[in-house]
């Protein structure tokens, strides 16, 4: 009869020792920095000014993972989707003049360059701006119309041909880790060019306006 306090005594330690066990685990630095991947939404900070506009955006729940499919909301209702087959890691993307090089194209306003309008991946950068096309975009009134295209090549640099229909509202990104990040705009630039950063930072994208 005289052991059943030191049985007592017993199970007390081992409670406080499981609590100090559980508190530890809860309080674990690591579960702390522990990041899941899902659907994140961002509001782009501009600055400067003019029509066109270049892009930064920092996405770090993409560390380490491929893009599958870009979507580009213009301003009148016209949406492009970008598949890319089995993924890439893109660095950068550029919104180009393409077409036939030196051909004038009467109803965008400029003369092509000799880059494919399909969407392609390139091993370097290739830019040209986009100087020309209305902010307000071709249709009127507004209409909603999606295009999809499958790019081609390979690279860790994206272009696609100069889409004439208004200012970027959004865009849309999905990598194959889960993540999807939203990125929304004013929607009166045109977009030309976007850099992607995915290792280390902060999830930011800031928009700077040029001429």
């Amino acid at each position: 009869m005289r052991a059943r306090p030191w049985v007592a005594l017993a199970g007390m330690v081992a409670a406080a020792a499981i609590a100090a066990g559980t508190a530890a685990m809860i309080f674990s630095p690591s579960a702390s920095q522990s990041r899941s991947t899902g659907g994140h939404v961002v509001r782009a900070a501009e600055r400067g000014s003019g029509r066109s506009a270049s892009m930064v955006i920092t996405d770090p729940y993409a560390a380490g993972s491929k893009l599958r499919r870009v979507e580009y909301h213009l301003r009148d209702g016209y949406t492009k989707k970008v598949i890319i087959p089995g993924g890439a890691y893109v660095a950068a993307e550029d919104i180009a003049i393409c077409g036939t090089a030196g051909r004038h194209y009467p109803d965008n306003g400029f003369t092509g360059t000799g880059l494919p309008c399909k969407p392609a991946l390139h091993a370097a950068e290739v830019f040209y701006h986009q100087h020309t096309g209305d902010r307000a975009g071709r249709f009127r009134p507004h209409r909603n119309i999606e295009v999809t295209e499958t790019c081609h090549g390979h690279g860790g640099y994206l272009t696609f041909g100069h889409i004439d229909h208004g200012g970027l509202l959004s865009l849309e990104y999905y990598w194959a880790n889960g993540e999807h990040l939203t990125v929304d705009l004013r929607g009166n630039a045109l977009v030309d060019h976007i850099e992607l950063i995915t290792k280390g930072g902060r999830l930011t994208a800031v928009a700077t306006r040029h001429r």
